[in-house]
């Protein structure tokens, strides 16, 4: 099942931002894996333009009163 639809803002979960230009970011991209769901992989814009692919266990909602948003 699919968590995120292009457009989504995400956040990088703490554990993982350090390895990202930023820990926010939209969905560009989705590759749905229909035997493991954690291991959707979603292509991430950045605010300065760059992009990552980023496991579904890796990003939270955007939008989540945790994150400030």
């Amino acid at each position: 099942m699919q968590r995120y639809q292009i457009g989504d803002r995400v956040v990088v979960l703490p554990r993982f931002a350090r390895l990202y230009p930023a820990n926010t970011g939209a969905v560009i991209e989705v590759k749905l894996d229909s035997f493991r769901p954690a291991f959707n992989e979603y292509k991430i814009g950045f605010p300065d333009g760059s992009t990552a692919n980023l496991f579904e266990f890796q990003i939270a909602d955007g939008l989540s009163p945790q994150h400030g948003s």
